[in-house]
């Protein structure tokens, strides 16, 4: 099982910490994962230009979305995450979502139909704005490329992380968040081994 995780975090921190403690999770049961950090690839804005793609069914843009698309088609899971801006995914997700938009233009949606996916958000808002983020992700992206998400989660967080890349691990702020991760890796990979 090929698990692709992409990260929209501008920055080291929970999110990062979150997709790592679950690569390992995922090791122990056998399947591959790989990491994409959207903040160290180049994803230009999608510049909306219908009359190329409409009609050629491919973005005309070139940087590192082609290899990511790539991989997206190849994967047969994914981990969405992202930190929670003003009830939104970060500019660097939405980058990447919008650009994912060639999915649905090309009528890929089939391909995703029998892929899985779960969708996290952080924040140091409370859980439940957080989750206004979370289902952006989930309900509308996810939803509109056809990729069934089974599992979802927001988690809280500090913003200020003085160099503590663990922060999101602190008990106060997440009890059960070792095993809120191990249920996400459950569904993720049930009857997919």
């Amino acid at each position: 099982m090929k698990v692709l995780s992409v990260c929209g975090s501008p920055r080291k921190g929970n999110s990062e910490a979150i997709l790592k403690r679950l690569q390992k999770l995922l090791e122990e049961k056998g399947a591959e994962n790989e990491i994409i950090l959207l903040r160290n690839k180049e994803i230009n804005r999608c510049l909306g230009c219908v009359e190329y793609c409409n009609h050629k069914l491919k973005c005309q843009i070139k940087d590192s979305m082609q290899a990511i698309m790539e991989k997206m088609e190849q994967a047969d899971a994914f981990i969405f995450i992202s930190p929670n801006y003003f009830k939104m995914p970060t500019g660097l997700f939405k980058d990447f979502i919008d650009r994912c938009s060639i999915f649905f233009t090309a009528g890929k949606e089939n391909i995703f139909k029998k892929k899985k996916a779960i969708v996290i958000s952080v924040g140091t808002d409370s859980i439940e704005n957080i989750d206004v983020c979370l289902n952006n992700i989930a309900d509308n992206f996810c939803s509109t490329i056809g990729l069934p998400v089974v599992a979802k989660k927001s988690f809280r967080s500090r913003s200020e992380l003085k160099g503590n890349y663990e922060d999101i691990f602190d008990k106060e702020l997440n009890p059960t968040i070792n095993k809120d991760l191990k249920e996400l890796v459950k569904k993720l990979c049930s009857g997919m081994e």
